[in-house]
């Protein structure tokens, strides 16, 4: 049994429900519109020539695709080559029929520019009811109708309105028994959103709003009768779609309907603003337009529509034209709370009552382990090989690596990987390095080797604050710590900072751990990257191991208190150095550096631990930083 078309909330029909003051008559076959409210009828005589020749629209468009983006497959100069040929002489004779001309008929087939000659010489509601009178019984909205020269233009947006109007080429005498001449040819108006000022888009969408329903009709804007005789704003261009949602966001943010029918509508990403503006908006036309994949839907999917019409774009009458389950189906699954599609009540469908939560993710941390124990060790670890690292000779570090340790470094695959030609002789990355003899070779293997290699590498200088560290046991003598963060070599001219993960398994040795096996990759930082890096505290590996040291050495020196006595605090000189120090670090002003050393009981290495993770959270206010 076929489903009954129900009226929808507005009282009418789905096709007509918006409401608003249009002061002309609706253009379609059931409501004609007339300008000069009297059709004439017009008979004319046969040509001494025989039948009259009129050049219809088919030939200039019969090659056109009706895709809106076939613009870019139209006819070029290059296609036509020769002095002698008939466009050339054509073009020379005729400016007006210039490809240049023709290469503005852009978007769309269903546009054509009206030129009538010697326009000028009567009214402009003279010349249309003339047309209108001669072309009975279709009509047409001329869209920016302007005189220029001695010629009256203006545009239609129907290729059967344009043949029309062709064929009243010197059909129609005028009071001076002039022959009206019409010439017809592709042909896109100008759409500038920054020519429209905006306090005429506001009026005219003011009569299109309708307070009962709190609904707004936007369909065919283009031809809304306040602006197509002076502008012409065409929702299908991405600016002036953009500038009127913007209006309509300022002014009704709590608006619940919204049509954009019959706007030529192809591309609707921009309508994903409606998301973040129109939160409230459960209805939404968008039906007679140009949407030809169902996947373009997923600009609105987040929107908790209750009514939807689609009907009349190719996605409907292509795709789903005899499968209306499926076409339900796959609207359903964008749009779960659904109840009404192109004007039919959906059944209702099956769901589970399931209460929506807002769902809390755990908080990223900078450092994890499953162990804090483990944990502490791979920091205690990290910090100590990399202070070594970054000072003047690294060969302290042959004690840090196992008898038979392996590294391998490689350089990320990027644009940019002649930044990185110092390590480039040494890149094992393999997909640059095809050939297993030289996979082998750029193994460094055993502990003197590595020491050497690393040894060679350029100076380098840690940034802390930019550290991650997974950790991860694999045993109880055996850690993987994989590491990431920023540095900058020391010697470079221009400081150029680098990004490195780096991943280290050790092992248990005597009363410590050593390195047995080492990767080291490096590659260009993001934009965000280096965007937090010149924006955020800059704590090198040196500051926070000068710091720690000079810590322990002031406890060192304080006298050991029993168990039951309260500890003492720092004196009022080391609280000063400290703050001193923590503000240089972090960028804070000494008040908020004083408060952050109170609040961890006067432990710096807590204090920058503390800042690095408020800091990454954005949990520390501007004033903060302020001097």
């Amino acid at each position: 049994m076929p489903r009954k078309l129900t009226n929808n909330r507005f009282g009418k029909r789905a096709n007509h429900f918006f409401n608003h003051d249009n002061r002309r008559a609706r253009v379609d076959d059931d409501h004609p519109m007339n300008f000069g409210g009297v059709k004439h009828r017009l008979s004319f005589k046969n040509s001494r020539f025989g039948k009259d020749r009129v050049r219809h629209v088919n030939s200039v468009t019969k090659a056109e695709p009706e895709d809106p983006m076939f613009s870019r497959l139209s006819v070029r100069k290059g296609m036509f080559k020769g002095k002698c040929s008939r466009l050339n002489s054509m073009e020379n004779q005729h400016p007006r029929l210039s490809i240049e001309n023709k290469v503005n008929f852009k978007r769309d087939p269903q546009w054509f520019k009206i030129m009538i000659n010697y326009g000028d010489k009567y009214e402009k509601d003279c010349i249309l009811s003339s047309l209108l009178s001669s072309m009975v019984p279709h009509t047409f909205i001329p869209i920016m109708y302007q005189v220029i020269g001695h010629e009256a233009i203006f545009y239609v947006d129907s290729k059967e309105t344009a043949d029309k109007l062709a064929e009243c080429n010197k059909k129609i005498t005028m009071s001076d028994n002039y022959k009206l001449q019409v010439r017809v040819h592709p042909g896109f108006p100008k759409c500038e959103a920054d020519s429209v000022p905006k306090e005429k888009l506001q009026a005219a969408m003011a009569k299109r709003y309708n307070q009962q329903n709190n609904s707004l009709d936007l369909s065919c804007f283009y031809h809304d009768p306040d602006l197509v005789e002076d502008y012409f704003c065409a929702l299908f261009r991405p600016r002036m779609l953009m500038t009127v949602l913007e209006i309509v966001a300022d002014a009704i943010p709590n608006l619940e309907a919204l049509n954009l029918g019959h706007n030529k509508l192809f591309n609707i990403e921009k309508l994903s603003f409606l998301e973040k503006k129109l939160k409230h908006l459960k209805i939404l036309y968008i039906g007679d337009n140009k949407i030809r994949k169902m996947n373009q839907m997923d600009a609105v999917k987040d929107l908790p529509l209750e009514e939807l019409r689609l009907a009349g774009n190719p996605l409907v009458q292509h795709k789903y034209k005899e499968r209306t389950d499926d076409y339900i189906s796959d609207v359903r699954q964008k749009f779960p709370k659904l109840l009404r599609l192109d004007g039919m009540e959906l059944p209702k469908q099956i769901v589970f009552d399931i209460a929506e939560e807002d769902i809390q993710l755990p908080l990223t941390q900078r450092a994890f382990a499953k162990n804090a124990e483990i944990l502490k060790v791979a920091e205690q670890f990290v910090l100590q090989y990399l202070t070594i690292f970054d000072s003047d000779s690294r060969q302290p570090l042959l004690d840090a690596y196992h008898e038979h340790a392996f590294f391998s470094l490689t350089v990320a695959q990027s644009p940019t990987i002649q930044k990185f030609k110092k390590y480039l002789s040494d890149n094992r990355n393999l997909f640059r390095c095809a050939d297993s003899n030289r996979r082998m070779k750029l193994l460094k293997q055993g502990r003197q080797p590595v020491l050497s290699f690393i040894s060679e590498l350029p100076k380098t200088q840690h940034y802390l604050n930019s550290f991650t560290m997974d950790t991860t046991s694999v045993s109880a003598s055996t850690i993987i710590i994989t590491m990431t963060g920023l540095f900058k070599e020391v010697e470079a001219e221009d400081h150029q900072i680098c990004y490195f993960d780096r991943t280290f398994v050790i092992v248990k040795f005597g009363n410590g751990y050593c390195i047995k096996n080492e990767q080291l990759n490096l590659a260009r930082p993001t934009p965000s990257q280096e965007r937090l890096f010149i924006n955020g505290p800059q704590t090198t590996i040196a500051n926070q191991a000068a710091a720690i040291q000079a810590q322990q050495e002031t406890q060192q020196s304080q006298p050991q208190l029993s168990t039951s006595e309260v500890p003492t605090q720092p004196t009022e000189e080391l609280q000063r150095q400290m703050t001193v120090a923590l503000s240089g670090q972090t960028k804070m002003n000494l008040e908020w550096s004083f408060k952050c050393l109170q609040e961890v009981q006067w432990n710096f290495e807590t204090a920058i631990c503390a800042f690095n993770q408020f800091f990454q959270a954005g949990k520390i206010p501007a004033e903060a930083f302020s001097r």
